[in-house]
C-alpha cells in the first residue's frame, strides 16, 4: 500500500470551560479531553496538522481557549480550528494565533487543499453558512480547481438520522451543495456538533464527523440521549492519487459519570 502523505487528527466538541474542573453531563470535559490527546500521542505516530471542528469552549471564554492550546503545544504540530455554536468567534479572534494555533482559512498540502468554514448562526444552536463564507468557499475553489478538497466546519450539512440533531445542522445546506456540485474534486466534508461517529456519501462526496471529546449523543434517536461510549478523534491519512483513509479511535473507557437520563444541555 502506498504511504500516506499527509496524517491529520480531527479532535471535536471539547467544550472546555473557564473553570478546569468544569463539569457536562457528568463528565469533567478537560479530563476527558486530556485523554483522547493523551490517546493521540501514544497512537497516531507522526501527525501533520490537527483540525479541531468546533465547540471548542463550552462557555466561549478566553480561558478555555488558552488552556486548550497549552495542553495541544505540547503535540508540536500546525493546528487549525473552526467555531461551534458554544463558541465565542470574537474572544477566539482575540486568543488565536497562539502556541501552536493557527487562524488561517485555507491550507495547501500538494495537490490537497483544506477549506475552513464559519457555520456559526449568531445567538442559534444551529447552523448557517452566511454569503461571506459561500463566496469565499466558491473562490478558494475556483483559484485550485486542479486540487482535492477537503471542507471543514461545525454544523452537519447531511441528516445523520436523529429528529433533534438533523433540525439543529446547516440550514441552508442545499447552498452548500449547490457550489460544490459544480467542483468534481471536492473530496470530503468533515464536521462536528453531532458527538458520535459517522459517515455518509452524497453525490460522490464523503462526510465525516468524529466524536466528541467529551459526552456522546445517542445515535438514531429523535429525541436527546447519551450514549456510553468513550471519547475518540478521527484519524485521516492523505494519498498523493488523490484517495483518503479515515477512522475513529476511542479511549479504551468513558471519562466521567455516565448520565443515562440526561434529557439535554
Amino acid at each position: 500500500m502506498a504511504q500516506a502523505a499527509f496524517n491529520i487528527i480531527q479532535i471535536s466538541d471539547t467544550h472546555l470551560f473557564a473553570d478546569s474542573e468544569g463539569i457536562l453531563l457528568g463528565v469533567k470535559t478537560q479530563a476527558s479531553f486530556k485523554a483522547v490527546v493523551d490517546l493521540v500521542q501514544r497512537e497516531a505516530g507522526k501527525i501533520d496538522l490537527i483540525l479541531l471542528s468546533g465547540d471548542l469552549s463550552q462557555d466561549g471564554s478566553k480561558e478555555a481557549y488558552i488552556r486548550l492550546a497549552n495542553f495541544l503545544k505540547s503535540v508540536n504540530v500546525p493546528i487549525y480550528c473552526v467555531p461551534g455554536n458554544h463558541d465565542n468567534v470574537k474572544v477566539m479572534a482575540h486568543v488565536y494565533p497562539y502556541e501552536t494555533i493557527s487562524n488561517h482559512r485555507h491550507i495547501i498540502l500538494k495537490n490537497w487543499h483544506i477549506i475552513l468554514l464559519n457555520s456559526q448562526k449568531p445567538g442559534a444552536v444551529e447552523g448557517y453558512l452566511d454569503p461571506s463564507q459561500l463566496n469565499y468557499l466558491q473562490h478558494c475553489l475556483q483559484t485550485y480547481p486542479e486540487h482535492q478538497a477537503l471542507i471543514v466546519f461545525h454544523h452537519q450539512p447531511v441528516p445523520v438520522g436523529s429528529r433533534w440533531l438533523d433540525n439543529l445542522g446547516l440550514t441552508n445546506a442545499d447552498a452548500f451543495w449547490r457550489i460544490i456540485s459544480s467542483y468534481p474534486n471536492v473530496n470530503t466534508v468533515f464536521f462536528g456538533h453531532v458527538h458520535q461517529e459517522f459517515e455518509q456519501v452524497v453525490n460522490k462526496v464523503h462526510c465525516y464527523a468524529a466524536p466528541s471529546t467529551c459526552i456522546q449523543f445517542k445515535r438514531n434517536k429523535d429525541d436527546f440521549g447519551l450514549e456510553r461510549l468513550p471519547p475518540g478523534y478521527r484519524w485521516i491519512k492523505l494519498f498523493e492519487d488523490g484517495h483518503l483513509e479515515t477512522g475513529v479511535k476511542r479511549t479504551a473507557e468513558y471519562v466521567g459519570v455516565f448520565e443515562e437520563h440526561a434529557k439535554g444541555y
